[in-house]
């Protein structure tokens, strides 16, 4: 977790897992629910509330970004093999040809 300053409070936690991000949301959400709870601590939660759904957010988009470069990453080594993999083939078809030509040359 990365600790954060905002101007209501010293020092906030802020998660580094969406779960832990949702269960701060769901705490914040069942204590503004709370009949019992004042205006002020209630605009508090929702700064803190929208905090927490832009890390959400954040968190979402990074995870969507490391699974793109995570797919292209695999692709790339997969046309890293095959482009191997043909010059593996070109260089056994150049090695038939020589020894193709030697076997000519020995028998004429």
């Amino acid at each position: 977790m990365t600790d954060i300053t905002t101007e209501n409070e010293a020092t906030k936690v802020v998660p580094d897992s969406y779960a832990e991000t949702k269960e701060q949301l769901d705490e914040i959400v069942a204590q503004v629910r709370k009949k019992d709870v004042s205006l002020e601590k209630s605009l508090d939660l929702l700064e803190e509330g929208v905090a927490l759904a832009n890390r959400a957010t954040e968190l979402i988009d990074q995870a969507a970004w490391e699974a793109i470069e995570t797919e292209q990453s695999d692709d790339t080594a997969a046309e890293q093999s095959a482009d191997e993999a043909d010059v593996e083939v070109d260089a056994a078809s150049d090695l038939d040809d020589i020894d193709a030509d030697a076997v000519t040359e020995e028998t004429t």
